[in-house]
């Protein structure tokens, strides 16, 4: 059996994984990053932040499209359409995206090995982990810290915790050769009850789907959509996939950090991940190369703790039902609300704290009813 000693071992190379690698190599740490299928294509609509791309270096020519407008449709199935090209969406084609963010990793000189983890413990001197390469042989690692980055289905949390992160499941299929210039949200008890459904730009067409807690009438939820969107085509069979329903976990335990879609790292109300994957890694590369593990957990509560908890709690009020989900719709009418929400999503804006969100809501409510 090999063996490896290196300071930090990643599992997972997704972007947060990838990131984290990046800027490891980049400081002339001694990095190994483990993937265990290089050509996975995550089920994702591909959409982030634009300025994500200056903010980590990211080569623009990955970006398929690009969104301005997104269209909210209520219960009632009345529409308002929200102007966001100040902070626009990219969208990406995610197999491509990871691919180019390993490749920048072993480029800065992250070590990258195809295998799959099958054992994680921690103890005294740090993490050992047991990993089986393609051809069946198995491989050592010994680390004094290790990012965990495997997704939404992590094992290595699995392992180490006892629990897979918190996660809600959707429904989705890809219509290649149809078209959107928008991301379209669709509100209803009947369709997404407190969540929304979707149908997003793709990079090859378009992506719809729906998120649900109830996992026995996500065939019933899927097939009102269908009808309710009046998509001309053959309804196509959905697939499953579990996405990270963001829960407070303690990011840092034992020699490990936990990053991206395997800590829940995504933001409320939207379920974007993708920005927030990148950020978590880097946050937590930054707290290994300055030696000093809890500055990984104290950064990322600095930047985004109130801007999660405030977007669950609109997430909490406006999804509840249809009815206030229709007086979100409502709101959005509103031009002055509609820039406060396109702000506190983009971080240009401080998020507020919860009863005073609470009372501009009922205010605003009041004044145009």
């Amino acid at each position: 059996m090999n063996t490896l000693m290196v300071k930090t071992v990643i599992i997972g190379g997704g972007p947060s994984g990838a990131n984290a690698a990046k800027y490891l190599a980049a400081s002339k740490e001694d990095v190994l990053l483990i993937e265990k299928d290089l050509s996975f294509d995550k089920p994702c609509g591909g959409g982030l932040f634009f300025k994500a791309f200056d903010e980590f270096n990211i080569p623009q020519a990955l970006i398929k499209r690009v969104v301005n407008t997104i269209d909210i449709i209520s219960p009632k199935r009345k529409k308002v359409s929200v102007d966001i090209s100040k902070h626009p969406l990219a969208v990406v084609h995610r197999q491509e995206f990871d691919k180019t963010l390993r490749e920048l990793a072993v480029k800065s000189g992250a070590q990258l090995l195809k295998a799959k983890v099958v054992n994680i413990a921690t103890n005294h001197n740090g993490v050992e982990i047991s990993a089986r390469q393609s051809d069946g042989s198995e491989i050592t690692v010994y680390a004094k810290y290790a990012i965990v980055a495997d997704g939404v289905n992590s094992s290595a949390r699995r392992q180490l915790l006892g629990e897979y992160p918190s996660r809600v499941l959707t429904y989705y299929a890809n219509l290649k050769g149809e078209e959107s210039n928008t991301c379209q949200f669709w509100l209803g008890d009947d369709i997404s009850p407190q969540h929304y459904a979707w149908i997003f730009p793709h990079y090859n067409g378009i992506n719809i789907g729906l998120v649900a807690n109830n996992k026995h009438r996500m065939q019933e939820f899927y097939n009102n959509f269908f009808k309710k969107a009046k998509i001309e085509v053959t309804l196509p069979k959905a697939k499953g996939y579990f996405i990270p329903h963001w829960k407070r976990i303690k990011l840092y335990k034992n020699n490990v950090f936990y990053v991206g879609d395997s800590a829940s790292l995504v933001l409320p109300f939207t379920y974007e991940g993708i920005y927030y994957a990148l950020k978590s890694g880097q946050l937590a590369a930054k707290a290994i190369i300055k030696n000093d593990p809890l500055l990984y957990e104290k950064s990322w509560n600095s930047l985004y703790l109130k801007k999660f908890k405030f977007l669950r709690t609109l997430q909490t009020i406006f999804l509840r039902n249809n009815w206030w989900a229709n007086q979100m719709v409502r709101l959005y009418q509103n031009p002055k609300f509609q820039k406060s929400v396109i702000e506190y999503w983009s971080g240009s804006k401080k998020p507020e704290g919860v009863f005073k969100t609470l009372y501009k809501v009922v205010k605003v409510l009041v004044k145009y009813r």
